[in-house]
């Protein structure tokens, strides 16, 4: 079991992980969010454990744990998994270690590019059982499972094992796109090709209240412009999540937005710490069609013309 841990010590998240070799374990990262220390619980000991590799676009995260002594599991790699094979699920849900669940690989979810990105079973999981295994009838690793649908019945879903093997190096191309990041966006843009920026001082009148908020509901996608000049791609949705691509790094993030009326501001929430500089509260004003979002609490801003 993984325990999650607050700056006073106190444990604020739980959740599971598994074994993948000497001393180090596989959890998601979404167990870790908000964590200053981490512990590994395995048969009533417990050892302090720290973060060794992050994966956050893939919510895979590699600790290690010193002096634990545990096999560790095999993988069973993507090809060889078959719809209606019988699987199970081994995790903490609500702290009881080790616990079994069993069902069925209902489905292989696919992207676009006819990709698999998730293993969806009947395998019932609670809360806790993020970072547990899903294994085949032989006790092999299929799966590290992180989702389920509580608005519907047996729809569980597992990240493919296969992808721990890419996490090391993975988290360190993301570590150094991370750094480029920060640079480019405190470095002032010089080319002239670079698209215009915002000026400094305030400008134009600030939306609020119902037109802050339709305004920003229905934005729809579009491109916005950080101070350093560099494009990112913004999908906003009326149900309140969005997402973020670097045009240039095709780096992205997953979040959700809320409008506060009464304070005239939109905050954002990004799920990658690849974007954190922009996650923050914006005030929004507009001149000659052109808008911009300024944070109430940096001097971070972008524009863009809807």
């Amino acid at each position: 079991m993984v325990s999650v841990y607050d700056a006073q010590g106190v444990r604020f998240g739980m959740g599971s992980s598994v074994v993948i070799g000497p001393e180090e374990l596989v959890t998601n990262c979404h167990v870790l969010k908000g964590g200053r220390s981490v512990s590994i619980r395995r048969e009533k000991i417990t050892h302090a454990a720290s973060l060794l590799h992050a994966d956050a676009e893939r919510d895979l995260c590699i600790l290690r744990a010193k002096g634990l002594t545990a096999p560790a599991v095999k993988i069973e790699p993507l090809s060889a998994l078959k719809v209606g094979q019988k699987v199970y699920a081994i995790g903490a849900p609500r702290g009881y270690e080790l616990t079994l669940s069993d069902g069925l690989l209902s489905s292989l979810n696919k992207d676009e590019r006819d990709r698999v990105v998730r293993l969806q079973t009947t395998a019932p999981i609670s809360p806790g059982s993020s970072g547990g295994g899903l294994f085949n009838a032989q006790g092999q690793l299929i799966g590290i499972t992180y989702l389920m649908r509580t608005d519907a019945q047996n729809l569980n879903f597992a990240i493919p094992a296969q992808w721990i093997a890419e996490v090391p190096a993975r988290s360190a191309q993301a570590q150094q796109s991370y750094r480029n990041e920060i640079v480019a966006m405190a470095a002032p843009a010089t080319t002239a090709a670079s698209p215009p920026r915002p000026a400094a001082g305030p400008q134009g009148r600030q939306l609020t209240g119902a037109e802050l908020a339709s305004h920003f509901t229905h934005l729809g996608r579009v491109d916005v412009i950080a101070p350093s000049g560099a494009t990112l791609r913004m999908q906003v949705r009326e149900s309140g999540s969005l997402d973020v691509t670097n045009a240039l790094s095709r780096s992205s993030s997953p979040g959700r937005y809320r409008v506060d009326v009464q304070a005239n501001q939109v905050c954002l929430d990004l799920a990658n710490p690849k974007f954190s500089a922009m996650q923050a509260c914006y005030g929004v004003t507009e001149a000659n069609g052109r808008f911009v979002m300024r944070s109430a609490s940096s001097p971070f801003y972008f524009s863009y013309t809807k």
